[in-house]
Parts: C-alpha cells; structure tokens; sequence
C-alpha cells in the first residue's frame, strides 16, 4: 500500500514538473527573438536581376529582423514583401534553430526583350510568358522582338520559346521582326539575310530547311551575298542575292 501511494507521489511529481518545464519553455519562445536574417538567391542561367543584397534591403525597409519577436512576424507578411520585387519567382522561407530567418529566392528568367517604339520603355518576357520589367542593374542577352505591342509579340515570343533550349538555334538568333503582313522575320547573328519565317507553323520543317541552306552555303563561304530567306513556301528555301 504504502509503495503504490509512492508511486502515484512520483508520478504527480514528474508531471507537475514536466508542465513547470514546458510553461518555462512556452513563455522563454513567446520571448523569443529573431537574430539576424540570411538571404540565398538561387543563380540562374548566370542571370542577375536579384541579388542577396538587395533582397536583405527590401526586407529591411519593412522590418529590422534583428531584435523582432518570433511570435510577432508574420512569414506571410515576409513573403509578401519579397514578392514585391518583380523579378523574384519563387520564395522559401523559414525560421532556423539558430533563430536567424532565413529567405531563398528564386528569379524570373527572361527569354526574350521586347520593343514596342521610341516612345515606351522595353520589357521582357519571361520564362512563363508574362511582362517583366527591365533591371536597372542587370541585362539580358537574350533576343529582342519589335513588335507594335506585347500581344503582338505572342507569336514570335512562340519561336523563342521553341527554340530557347537548343543551343545551335538560340546563339542564332539575336532579333525578331513582326508585320502585320508578312508575319515574322529573323536578323540572325551569322549572315546578312533577313529570313522570312511568316509564322510558327510548321517550325521545326522551316528550321531544317534553313539548317541545310546554312550548311551548303557556308561550306561554298558565300553566305552574305544573299540579303533575304524565305521559308514560307512548301518543301523549298526561296533565297534573294544582293545585286
């Protein structure tokens, strides 16, 4: 009798001050504060339109972090901040044991600039097909489509995105012109022709009968003696000398 009463005192005791300990605990992480903050910005394609810094700053001119109570800071509210920087694509936030918070960004990858006229600032288009402003810090190489407006640069954003993973046909194209007649043309980086795709039809057959038309006539070295190429037409390559 007189062991089990014990062991019920026991029991008591070991519960009474576990919940001392975890109120301890409640009460010493409800006064718990953030350390410091620590940014990561994954690269992209060697591309910099974010960087850790500036990141950090932005997030700054909100909220100091340092000295901030846990409870308090919204990691809602942090990712909002952050996504208030228009080339950030995806955030990971998270606070660490060390009570530092850290933010992992990712960034917005242009593929293509557009410009629409002397009298409207460019932009790009991004990965995902949506507007992205210039960077004041950082520009793309990436080819530019002149084109009256962004919807008119859908079609020739299209052969970019087609061709954007294939390291022969991306290095070869450097701009893209759209006419409300003839459609798309190309000014590539090698050669001084003009090549008339019309539209986005058929592309991979319009890019393997420019492929042969490159490659017979760069062999024969008299590449730049034509000043337009014409892929529109069925089962051959209609090409125009300088006279």
């Amino acid at each position: 009798m007189i062991r089990t009463i014990l062991s019920i005192a026991s029991a008591v005791l070991l519960i009474t001050g576990s919940g001392a300990l975890v109120g301890f605990s409640v009460e010493r992480e409800s006064n718990a504060r953030y350390a410091g903050l620590e940014v990561d910005v994954v690269e992209i394609d060697g591309m910099f339109f974010v960087d850790a810094a500036g990141v950090r700053d932005h997030i700054y001119a909100h909220d100091s972090i340092a000295g901030t109570f846990i409870a308090d800071l919204s990691l809602h509210d942090v990712e909002h901040w952050v996504h208030e920087i228009p080339a950030i694509d995806g955030i990971e936030i998270y606070p660490g044991l060390n009570r530092t918070l850290h933010v992992r960004v990712t960034q917005r990858k242009p593929l293509a600039r557009v410009h629409t006229s002397e009298d409207a600032s460019d932009f790009y288009i991004d990965s995902n097909g949506t507007m992205l402003p210039l960077s004041p810090h950082y520009t793309a190489r990436v080819p530019i489509i002149h084109a009256p407006s962004f919807e008119a640069a859908a079609e020739a954003f299209a052969l970019v995105n087609a061709t954007t993973n294939d390291p022969l046909w991306s290095a070869f194209i450097d701009q893209i012109e759209v006419d409300d007649e003839t459609g798309l043309s190309v000014v590539p980086r090698v050669g001084a022709a003009r090549i008339q795709f019309g539209n986005t039809q058929h592309l991979e057959e319009k890019l393997n009968k420019l492929l042969v038309f490159y490659t017979e006539h760069v062999e024969r070295g008299n590449l730049n003696v034509y000043k337009r190429i014409d892929l529109t037409y069925t089962d051959q390559v209609v090409a125009q000398r300088y006279y």
